[in-house]
């Protein structure tokens, strides 16, 4: 092949042999074009499928124009022509990566309907269990239920994303920083821009059918609240499997590993499976460093401050009139505390992020 970079994927892929996923084009069709010594047989076969391809592209459209541009160039004036080598800014690295990680995705369909669907998909199985979430007292079992869901669902998913799909990247990044094309840091940076987007778009649409579907607390303005903390705790369960894959090169011991410190964190730093204040004091201040410690009140108070419930008929116990007692009694300082717990989500957030950088700048290290 000896015509125009852009064109070369497009050639191979009409005469049947597309590039495959996440590989580089160049080395892909640098082998493809080789003849294979090893045996009688290798060499046979490779001979063959060089002469056709080279036999194709003699036909070729491309052909019959680079043959135009050189006889151009060999007819017309000549110029001196001094061409000066200038390296790429960061930015400009960037925005080429990110080019290259929307390219692979979109030829990855099944990749690009995981990252869309499995939060809705989720959401969908919650509705079919809970249905519709009443106002009577049997309703607030249902709701202590599905928060504590909500709080780990969300983050376990964001995590099985980057456990299915980083590691690949990964090693390609591996590669590549050891050539020393980029930090990395550049590389999470443009892998991060390049994720947010579709979880945004992933935790609107959950955050839209469950919210109305299941029948919480119908103000905009906390179904907005409702969305966010469900956004950050995707983003978050994707730094951490991020991170684990920094640390363990196996997938699957990686993503064991996320599975039993995310299990953790929701049963002991929740409150919807045990209070916390009733927690040894020990694993009491241990919920301060997990993050659902601050997601689960978020949650509870966005639904319960001000829910009015059904109490039974006249002369049977009502045990929460209002949905403030339940607050009162198992997250006391929940509702002055939720101007907090939100600076702590996002802060939360960015310092897994910082911890990921930090994890992969001394993982390439060791590796060069």
């Amino acid at each position: 092949y000896r015509g125009p970079a852009r064109a070369m994927v497009q050639h191979y892929d009409t005469l049947g042999y597309p590039c495959p996923l996440y590989a580089n084009p160049l080395d892909h069709y640098v082998d493809l074009g080789t003849i294979d010594y090893r045996s009688e047989r290798t060499q046979l076969m490779t001979s063959d499928s060089v002469e056709s391809l080279k036999k194709s592209f003699m036909e070729s459209a491309i052909h019959s124009e680079t043959l135009k541009q050189i006889h151009y160039w060999k007819s017309g004036p000549r110029e001196n022509v001094v061409f000066y080598r200038t390296k790429a800014n960061k930015h400009e690295i960037m925005r080429r990566m990110i080019q290259r990680l929307q390219l692979n995705l979109s030829r990855d369909s099944s990749a690009l309907t995981m990252r869309l669907s499995q939060l809705f998909l989720f959401g969908f199985f919650m509705f079919a269990f809970f249905f519709r979430i009443g106002s009577n007292q049997n309703s607030m079992q249902d709701r202590v239920g599905f928060l504590y869901e909500i709080s780990c669902g969300p983050i376990f998913i964001g995590m099985f994303n980057a456990i299915a799909l980083f590691p690949t990247m990964r090693d390609m990044h591996y590669r590549e920083s050891r050539d020393g094309f980029y930090n990395s840091w550049m590389f999470l940076m443009t892998y991060i821009a390049h994720v947010v987007p579709f979880a945004m778009l992933a935790s609107v649409i959950f955050a839209t059918f469950t919210y109305w579907a299941i029948g919480l607390n119908p103000h905009v303005v906390r179904f907005v609240f409702f969305y966010f903390n469900s956004f950050l705790l995707h983003v978050a369960g994707e730094l951490i499997g991020i991170g684990m894959l920094g640390l363990i090169g196996d997938p699957t011991l990686a993503n064991s590993v996320c599975a039993l410190l995310i299990s953790t964190s929701c049963l002991l730093s929740s409150g919807l499976v045990r209070s916390v204040e009733s927690l040894p004091t020990v694993l009491h201040l241990l919920s301060y460093l997990m993050i659902h410690k601050y997601a689960s009140e978020l949650y509870v108070v966005n639904e319960y401050s001000g829910l009015q419930l059904d109490c039974p008929k006249q002369g049977e116990m009502c045990i929460f009139p209002m949905g403030d007692t339940y607050l009162e009694q198992y997250y006391p300082n929940a509702i002055q505390n939720f101007d907090r717990n939100c600076a702590v989500m996002w802060f939360y957030t960015l310092a897994l992020f910082a911890l990921v950088i930090g994890i992969f700048q001394v993982r390439t290290k060791v590796l060069h």
